[in-house]
């Protein structure tokens, strides 16, 4: 009998290692609950842990760091608007047709 490797989604990999930082439970327990192999479990962790690791050592300077919140500031302005789109026709859509 052949056992063929299960292929992840790599969303459910990351899900998954995350639980298990998170919840703090012992390897096996996680495992059973999510399905996976403990080895498999583990060989993700490792792996993901070590691309954290290595993504922390990349230091960014003051520019990069002034140009990450500008584009947030820029995005969070954006959100803002649409909210207020989005209020501003709710209330249009939502008024009584009576009412003048």
């Amino acid at each position: 009998m052949v056992t063929r490797n299960k292929e992840y989604p790599l969303e459910f990999k990351i899900e998954s290692v995350k639980r298990y930082l998170r919840n703090k439970k012992d390897l096996s327990k996680t495992s059973r609950e999510l399905g996976v192999p403990p080895t498999t479990l583990r060989g993700w962790k490792d792996k993901y842990m070590s691309e954290a690791k290595e993504s922390s050592n990349e230091k960014l300077s003051k520019k990069d760091y002034e140009a990450v919140i500008k584009s947030k500031d820029k995005y969070i302005k954006d959100l803002e608007e649409e909210n207020a789109i989005l209020k501003k026709s709710i209330g249009i859509f939502t008024r009584n047709p009576q009412q003048k």
